[in-house]
């Protein structure tokens, strides 16, 4: 038997645990169980947060977006205003140009 092989069966020779061992299990168990809650609620935390502040986003921009339409449909206004009355004007240059032929033809 080799060294190696000596080492293996020492180390997994059949040894009894320390008087405490149980107690220090179940003590860790404990703090396992408080820092596994601490950090779920953590998380509930930190996802409840992103949700926020995402839906917050969400409202912003739909209201972004409303209020851009609206500002569509006045500067559509604006240009139909806009264009009747360059027709308007359109118009009464068109009037006033006939009248000064008619003027330079009877002259």
């Amino acid at each position: 038997m080799n060294q190696f092989e000596r080492d293996l069966r020492e180390s997994l020779r059949r040894r009894e645990p320390p008087a405490d061992f149980a107690a220090k299990v179940l003590a860790r168990t404990r703090d396992t169980e408080v820092r596994s809650v601490f950090s779920w609620r953590w998380l509930a935390v930190a996802a409840l947060v992103a949700l926020m502040v995402s839906g917050t986003l969400f409202i912003q921009k739909q209201q972004q977006q409303v209020e851009n339409e609206r500002s569509k449909e006045q500067l559509m206004v604006a240009l139909r205003i806009t264009g009747s009355k360059m027709k308007d004007v359109q118009d009464r240059l068109n009037a006033i140009q006939q009248r000064m032929v008619r003027l330079q033809g009877i002259q």
